[in-house]
């Protein structure tokens, strides 16, 4: 594969970052830029992005348009193609199947090809457009299973199709947000298929794992088996509502509630217990310079009721979906949220099975920022490249091509 420099773009609810890297046998990032938002008397910025979703064009598109102009600088080079996230509770995935009987009972090409076309048939709901499609296993004859069925004979054959939608708004919002810049897009991919790339290894996705990526505004939800996804699903609950809840219990702003989040925030656990201190009190300066202490107790408690909720909406919502089952590896936490003390020992007693933080598996140049889960989504950009893109990464303005179609394993499609 010819080296090529690529870029990623998380737009975030509470930061956008991009990296840029150069793709070949592996992968080298060459570049990093971000913009946190911040909440000062001006402005809040939070409220350009909620819970995943733009909400102000105007606001976003000139910090798009300066990350990208910074972390283009550190590739020398002039103008690039990127992969974008998308994460809304809008975003999830669709399982059908589709089969063709088959007269000469030998499966080639030409009827693989004919069982795509009857998959691009299918109706998704109104206002929602498809950013991607993974085909599974194939079913012979009701009888068995398969993942290349060419010059197998058989009398029907069935895929299994697992569709990524999203809200056709947000969509059409993150293509705006890069139209002024010198960026064309290549592929629109849910935050989560983009974590998992980052962090997850084979094991874990044959075995069946649940990837979960708690960021500020959002939490997706990644079930594997088998090495492909069964189940995707965001929720518009993240990091953010933390800040939030912290902010309503003391009466204090949301930035002084994210501070106390981040430098003693902790789930209240008891494998923390032993390691820090879940009694007396706090003393932090207010908004109006005033000396006063909050019970640390409290604010465990509010911080462990609202990550509480996250999960247990998480779990009913597999198992509503019948895939809770199927995860014998365990669940992997990335995002910023995870990073709160005890987040991992808080989760594994809930769920009982392993839990463990992921952070992105790299090497190289940058490792000292890279690997972070908050950068988990945005790393998984290129590794999305590498994988699916096979080098031919496209460089034009509008609507471009993604990656070479296959037959034989798993395949997305190459729509923008």
């Amino acid at each position: 594969m010819k080296d090529r420099v690529a870029f990623s773009l998380d737009i975030g609810s509470s930061k956008i970052v991009s990296v840029s890297g150069v793709i070949g046998d592996g992968i080298k990032i060459c570049g990093v830029a971000n913009n946190f938002f911040v909440n000062n008397y001006k402005n809040n910025e939070f409220l350009i992005v909620n819970h995943g979703v733009i909400c102000d064009l105007n606001s976003i598109i000139p910090k798009v348009n300066k990350v990208l102009n910074d972390v283009k600088r550190s590739a020398d080079c002039s103008y690039g193609s990127v992969i974008l996230n998308i994460a809304s509770n809008q975003t999830k995935s669709i399982c059908f199947q589709k089969n063709i009987n088959l007269e000469d009972c030998k499966i080639t090409k030409e009827v693989m090809h004919n069982l795509n076309l009857e998959i691009n048939k299918i109706n998704i709901p109104k206002s929602y457009e498809i950013l991607d499609y993974e085909i599974q296993e194939y079913l012979l004859d009701n009888q068995f299973y398969t993942i290349n069925p060419i010059n197998m004979a058989a009398t029907n054959i069935q895929s299994n199709v697992n569709m990524f939608i999203s809200g056709t708004t947000q969509i059409n919002n993150l293509k705006t947000s890069l139209k002024k810049s010198q960026f064309s897009l290549s592929k629109i991919v849910p935050s989560g298929v983009l974590s998992g790339m980052a962090v997850l290894n084979a094991e874990e996705k044959d075995l069946g794992c649940c990837l979960l990526d708690i960021g500020a505004g959002t939490t997706d939800i990644v079930v594997y088996q088998n090495g492909y996804i069964r189940y995707l699903y965001s929720i518009p609950l993240g990091g953010e509502d933390i800040t939030t809840d912290i902010a309503n219990v003391f009466k204090i702003s949301r930035n002084l509630a994210e501070d106390i989040k981040l430098n003693y925030g902790a789930v209240n656990h008891s494998t923390i217990k032993n390691n820090l201190r879940t009694s007396g009190f706090i003393e932090i300066n207010d908004q109006r310079g005033v000396k006063f202490n909050i019970q640390r107790k409290l604010l465990l408690d509010v911080i462990s009721a609202r990550i509480e909720e996250i999960l247990k909406l998480v779990k009913t919502i597999l198992d509503n979906n019948k895939v809770y089952d199927i995860i014998k590896s365990g669940f992997i936490i990335t995002g910023g949220t995870s990073l709160i003390s005890g987040m991992a020992g808080f989760a594994e007693n809930l769920y009982n099975v392993p839990v463990r933080i992921g952070v992105p598996n790299y090497e190289g140049d940058y490792q000292d920022v890279i690997l972070d889960p908050r950068y988990a989504s945005v790393v998984g950009g290129l590794y999305f490249i590498k994988e699916y893109m096979s080098g031919d990464i496209k460089n034009t303005k509008g609507n471009s091509s993604g990656w070479p179609w296959s037959l034989i394993k798993k395949i997305f499609s190459a729509e923008s």
